[in-house]
């Protein structure tokens, strides 16, 4: 089944999600961004017998937003035939509004009454109030944060198009790699990546062998801090009539090349940079408050960064920061906390930015 998931609403605005160009689905959106504003899915394909499915019920698991279909009629022929569900997901689910989020929006559909629903299309939708401040991810290594494996990702911000570099292994254990580029929304992004293979290699006295690549994956990003994102993988499977999609969910995060992973990884020289200010600050003086909150100190002027990280996994970078000025009265709060910047905003809600320094 090819399929297609877009949003409808009243004048578009500007994206709220990507297109997929991995078969066997493409997803792409536009709508105003307020609150109340009236929003659709529109979910269109080819569905591959001449009885398409209709839609079954609508659910929604904190920020999972999921579509059930079903084709219910049996003895179909199998012929390609085109079919479209519009979805009013507010009024599916008996409300009169849903609250803002970004929604992980999965549509699932079964061939026949008694038949196991299918993952034909997943995208990510931002509904996000319109002046949400828009996450910059940080440029570097990522690493994935599930446990399990630490697969590498390199990825760079330039403007409004993200490219990331995924250095994982094939099913023997051999290293590969993907590349991908693609628009960045403001906090989320769909990646189609590349399998890269051929080539020569860096000694080669010339090139021997073309470069290609073969699309094969494709990762959808939101951007919940300048150093932490929640990922999606995806890959097309089953027959060429009765497509499906594989999809792992994953968090990856930017880490300090650093031995200690207690915190001392954010001492040094910074700036803080306000609406009309700028402050120079050097964090020499580091202590474990308790099992979740360490503290840097600027001896010198008497200002403490105090930080909070997960007590299990205390390589991940600080979910926040909070900076007291010497006076004790004066608070700035990073809720986005990388290993180079912390954006946040002052007590009086003005942004601010603490920039890391080399000198």
């Amino acid at each position: 089944m090819v399929g297609v998931i877009a949003l409808a609403g009243t004048a578009p605005a500007r994206s709220d999600a990507a297109t997929n160009t991995l078969a066997p689905y493409t997803i792409g959106a536009a709508a105003t961004r307020e609150l109340n504003a009236d929003w659709k899915l529109a979910i269109t394909g080819s569905w591959p017998t001449q009885c398409p499915p209709t839609l079954e019920n609508v659910s929604l698991d904190g920020a999972d937003l999921r579509v059930n279909a079903r084709a219910v009629l049996g003895l179909c022929t199998r012929t390609a035939t085109p079919f479209s569900i519009e979805v009013d997901p507010a009024l599916a689910l008996d409300r009169k509004t849903l609250p803002s989020a970004v929604y992980h929006v999965s549509f699932y559909a079964a061939d026949g009454a008694q038949a196991n629903a299918k993952l034909r299309a997943f995208t990510l939708i931002d509904r996000s109030p319109a002046d949400a401040p828009a996450v910059i991810p940080e440029t570097g290594f990522w690493w994935s944060a599930d446990g399990t494996d630490r697969n590498m990702l390199s990825v760079e911000l330039q403007g409004t198009q993200i490219s990331v570099a995924w250095m994982s292994y094939d099913s023997n254990g051999q290293p590969q790699w993907h590349f991908g580029a693609a628009p960045y929304a403001g906090r989320i992004a769909h990646v189609p990546l590349l399998r890269l293979q051929g080539g020569s290699e860096p000694f080669a006295a010339s090139t021997t062998a073309p470069a290609s690549g073969e699309s094969t994956l494709a990762l959808d990003l939101e951007f919940h801090s300048a150093a932490h994102a929640s990922a999606w993988l995806s890959r097309s499977e089953g027959s060429a009539d009765d497509a499906a999609l594989r999809l792992r969910s994953f968090d990856i995060v930017r880490l300090p090349l650093a031995e200690n992973t207690d915190g001392r990884a954010w001492q040094g020289n910074w700036v803080l940079v306000g609406a009309s200010s700028t402050q120079r600050l050097h964090f020499d003086r580091f202590s474990a408050v308790d099992t979740e909150h360490f503290e840097l100190t600027d001896s010198a002027q008497n200002i403490a960064l105090v930080c909070t990280h997960d007590a299990t996994y205390t390589d991940l970078p600080p979910s926040s920061c909070s900076l007291r000025q010497s006076d004790g009265t004066s608070v700035t709060l990073f809720d986005s906390v990388a290993i180079s910047r912390m954006d946040g905003s002052g007590s009086d809600g003005a942004p601010a930015h603490l920039l890391r320094v080399t000198d």
